[in-house]
């Protein structure tokens, strides 16, 4: 179990990675996908400087995959708890919409994995102490 809780983290890594990358890079995609059209390359640079506490978490959840200590874990399923309780004010502020659900369940179902994650690393250091 413990293997597979590692692995799981390492797909936190990719996803943290993979958005840092795509805020940072092109942030003229994430724009379009998200709804949202910066009118100015200032509205670029605010999509952008979203990348680097992404990355930041990125490197967390790595040593937290690799060392197995719950409270690196921990940062990235705070972080995915608060994406996803803002999902949820967005949806009741901005009306429903079909794209929006699609966000709030992956954001939902990666802080699950990532509470899962964070018990088993939890145990594990119980167990070894």
């Amino acid at each position: 179990m413990l293997r597979i809780a590692q692995l799981i983290s390492i797909l936190f890594v990719g996803v943290f990675s993979a958005a840092a990358i795509a805020a940072i890079f092109f942030p003229g995609s994430v724009g379009a996908a998200s709804g949202f059209n910066p009118t100015s390359d200032y509205g670029l640079t605010n999509i952008r400087t979203l990348g680097a506490p992404l990355l930041m978490m990125a490197v967390v959840t790595a040593v937290a995959a690799y060392s197995r200590k719950w409270l690196f874990l921990l940062p990235a399923t705070m972080y995915f708890l608060f994406n996803g309780l803002t999902r949820v004010i967005s949806l009741f502020n901005e009306q429903y919409d079909d794209v929006m659900l699609r966000g709030l369940f992956l954001t939902f179902g990666l802080f699950i994995l990532a509470t899962w994650v964070l018990r088993m690393f939890h145990q594990a250091e119980k167990n070894t102490a």
